[in-house]
């Protein structure tokens, strides 16, 4: 994010949070690639599911 703190995240930022060990799932297709997730988790890509179930 450099020193603006109103840009949004980057690739550098997405490699910093996974070495934290914290979730970049959401950066997927907002800033990084399912391609470039797998790189720095080691892990694909799955996108969430919107599906609900009612009683």
């Amino acid at each position: 994010m450099g020193n603006n703190p109103f840009s949004s995240p980057n690739i550098n930022d997405a490699k910093l949070y996974a070495s934290w060990g914290l979730d970049i799932g959401y950066m997927v297709n907002w800033c990084i690639t399912p391609d470039q997730y797998k790189e720095l988790t080691g892990k694909d890509y799955t996108a969430p599911t919107t599906d609900t179930t009612t009683a």
